[in-house]
């Protein structure tokens, strides 16, 4: 075994001598490159002067009108718009439950708690038999939901965000 690790040692030592060595250095003085390739340069014209080119840029005519209105067109547009919304009776958006069970005393108990962290949101309970269940928010982005429930989250530590149909009045 010793001299298993004797020959490695040597083989080691070997390569760490013939990496350390210095290689001869050419020099690149002797050998220089060089070609024309003025040839594939763009040609710029400099006949024209700058001021020329400003001046006829901001030009324009005098005579000009209006060829056509769309304010009827839009108007239009904006009204079939309007009655394509007004058949839109819900959007999908989500909430935040805060408690799901079959106590209604433990219901109630969560809501009153959600409305004293958060008074501006609304909190609401429904009870579909047997489980109740307490919903917070109606929101319909989810940076939204994140952040309020966050807030929600050291008083109901099992607060879930939940999809939901949000319905418009």
């Amino acid at each position: 075994m010793n001299r298993f690790g004797n020959i490695i040692a040597v083989i080691t030592l070997g390569f760490f001598i013939w990496g350390c060595v210095t290689t001869q250095q050419t020099s690149t003085a002797s050998k220089s490159y060089s070609e024309d390739l003025s040839q594939y340069r763009p040609k710029v014209d400099t006949s024209v002067s700058m001021e020329v080119e400003k001046a006829s840029f901001r030009k324009t005519s005098d005579d000009f009108t209006a060829q056509a209105d769309v304010t009827e067109l839009l108007n239009k547009k904006l009204d079939t718009l309007a009655e394509n919304n007004k058949e839109i009776r819900y959007v999908n958006g989500y909430s935040i439950q805060i408690y799901s069970g079959s106590s209604s005393a433990e219901a109630y108990q969560a809501r009153d708690t959600a409305r004293v962290v958060l008074p501006e949101i609304r909190t609401d309970v429904e009870y579909r038999q047997p489980i109740y269940k307490v919903r917070v928010g109606r929101f319909t982005e989810r940076l939204e939901v994140q952040r309020t429930l966050l807030k929600l989250k050291p008083k109901f530590p099992s607060a879930i965000s939940v999809p939901q149909r949000i319905y418009i009045n």
